[in-house]
């Protein structure tokens, strides 16, 4: 296999890629876009996913949102929803440009708030062939309502008021224990995080300047009915960092959606005592809807 950096522009700054592919391969094939969560990069667990799906015979670009990562953009650590969808759409448009990709066989895949992202691309975009949406964020809205202790819902709203007002960075931990001022407060999220991406240069603070105002309007959940692709919904049973009767819900509104549960929180679909089946379940769904010959006739969804 053959891992290649690339750069791509959805606007003025450059999106930082890789593109992983057989390099003995011949003829177009299908080919997966992939995203990670918030404050993660294409470096962070998802290259244990993409050597795979390469492996199998699928071209992959995996890239680095604007303002994270080895991609431009000022300032930095900043969840712009906007210009993240934005960087989606544009990953797309330079896949279908790739000389080995098929441009009517893209898959996109995305974890966490990346799932998120990756079902709205797809709900915007009728040629999306498949969608992989892994612990995907399915409501902020719902996300944004989980209860928290009032103070901490007051600093949120006094910082979110004051990013406004000054359009200066308005910085706040990642991640912590449930109660505490971050912004998933969550018992897996901090170990999670300094797991995941122990080798990168992840530190506990992002930028949420407008994040409270966009993320209530982010709700991939009222976008569900307009995927005309397969999707395949993959949700931790233990996951206590989205909203899980969002992604039921996207499993039943998708017109060709496919639930299936894991017994994880939202990290463990990337440790090696879990990840062998999840991805299993991934290259299953891909192969039947990127490299068949003929477009396979989606899966029932599974009840919850």
């Amino acid at each position: 296999m053959g891992h290649l950096d690339v750069w791509f522009d959805p606007g003025g700054l450059s999106c930082a890629a890789t593109v992983y592919r057989q390099t003995a391969a011949t003829g177009r094939v299908g080919c997966v876009v992939m995203g990670g969560g918030v404050t993660l990069t294409r470096k962070d667990g998802i290259p244990d996913y993409a050597e795979r799906f390469s492996a199998a015979g699928l071209v992959v670009l995996a890239f680095d949102y604007r303002h994270w990562g080895d991609s431009g953009g000022e300032p930095r650590r900043w969840v712009s929803l906007r210009r993240q969808l934005a960087d989606w759409r544009a990953a797309v448009d330079y896949a279908r440009t790739l000389d080995d990709v098929n441009p009517e066989r893209i898959a996109v895949w995305g974890m966490s708030l990346g799932g998120g992202l990756a079902l709205m691309t797809a709900a915007a975009d009728s040629r999306i062939a498949a969608t992989v949406a892994l612990v995907p964020m399915a409501d902020g809205l719902a996300f944004l309502l989980q209860p928290a202790p009032p103070s901490v819902t007051l600093r949120m709203i006094c910082g979110a008021i004051r990013g406004a007002v000054t359009r200066s960075p308005v910085l706040v931990p990642v991640a912590g224990p449930p109660g505490s001022f971050v912004l998933l407060a969550a018992p897996e999220a901090l170990p999670g995080f300094q797991r995941l991406a122990s080798a990168s240069d992840w530190r506990n603070e992002v930028d949420i300047t407008g994040f409270l105002l966009a993320g209530a309007r982010f709700r991939p959940v009222r976008e569900a009915a307009r995927i005309r692709g397969p999707v395949l919904l993959q949700l931790g049973e233990r996951n206590r960092v989205v909203p899980l009767g969002a992604i039921e819900k996207v499993s039943t509104r998708a017109p060709h959606g496919e639930l299936v549960r894991y017994p994880i929180d939202h990290f463990e679909c990337f440790w090696p005592e879990h990840i062998d089946q999840v991805a299993d379940d991934q290259l299953g769904f891909l192969r039947r809807h990127l490299l068949s010959d003929r477009p396979a006739t989606p899966r029932p969804a599974h009840g919850p």
